[in-house]
């Protein structure tokens, strides 16, 4: 039951940045002079619907304000500060894995050969590499520098 709640929390906070976030393009892409044509094109062009009360509160949490010509535009440094915050949510959330130690490798190989590589790579040491990028001929590895296997770095080795 209270991952159900988490889990609901968590999917309103969602709507709510995604909200906020088309918001911010919105006003970037047109000039609103009132809330309620905010309210309709945000219906419209992002099948967002929101209540005045809601969009009020969006707008002051995000910072925006008249402009000198009347029209609602975020400031840079709140749209800086809002991207910031949801680029911690996302990188703290439960589905991100971060590596700060990352070693690179870059092999070349015969043209052809690169993807049947890669593969018996990732069969084979599937824990410390992180990412592969195969091209016809070459392949990039990301390993967890932390820990690589030592068959992994004789492989590499002369």
């Amino acid at each position: 039951m209270e991952n159900s709640f988490r889990d609901r929390n968590e999917e309103r906070k969602e709507q709510m940045n995604e909200r906020r976030e088309a918001l911010l393009k919105l006003l970037d892409e047109q000039d609103f002079d009132d809330q309620n044509e905010i309210i309709e094109a945000l219906k419209k062009n992002r099948n967002i619907r929101v209540s005045q009360s809601t969009l009020s509160r969006d707008i002051k949490k995000l910072g925006i304000k008249k402009n000198a010509d009347g029209y609602y535009k975020p400031s840079q440094a709140e749209r800086t500060k809002f991207h910031h915050k949801r680029l911690k949510e996302l990188l703290n959330s439960r589905k991100t894995a971060i590596c700060p130690n990352v070693a690179t490798y870059f092999i070349r190989t015969e043209e052809g050969k690169a993807q049947e590589i890669a593969y018996y790579l990732r069969k084979t040491f599937d824990d410390a590499i992180l990412a592969t990028n195969v091209g016809l001929d070459y392949i990039i590895l990301f390993v967890n520098a932390d820990n690589p296997p030592e068959e992994l770095l004789e492989l590499f080795e002369d």
